[in-house]
């Protein structure tokens, strides 16, 4: 797909991937952190809203929203 596009991942993506392939509970709890890093930057620049799409899993919806809740305006 990355290819198909012809976009290139960010360095730090890449770097998480490479160390965490193989440790699935590490991969998704960097994938949070990466997430909510992209988050903090995002409301700090003034975004309207953001949008998350978890692939219907409430454990990673839960985290994220936890980490970021107080600094959004329900």
């Amino acid at each position: 797909m990355i290819s198909l596009n012809g976009i290139k991942l960010p360095k730090k993506f890449l770097k998480i991937m490479r160390r965490y392939e193989n440790d699935k509970t590490a991969m998704r709890d960097c994938g949070i952190a990466y997430a909510v890093d992209q988050i903090v930057d995002l409301i700090s620049s003034g975004v309207d809203g953001i949008h998350l799409y978890t692939m219907n899993n409430p454990y990673i919806a839960e985290k994220i929203y936890e980490s970021i809740k107080n600094l959004i305006k329900l």
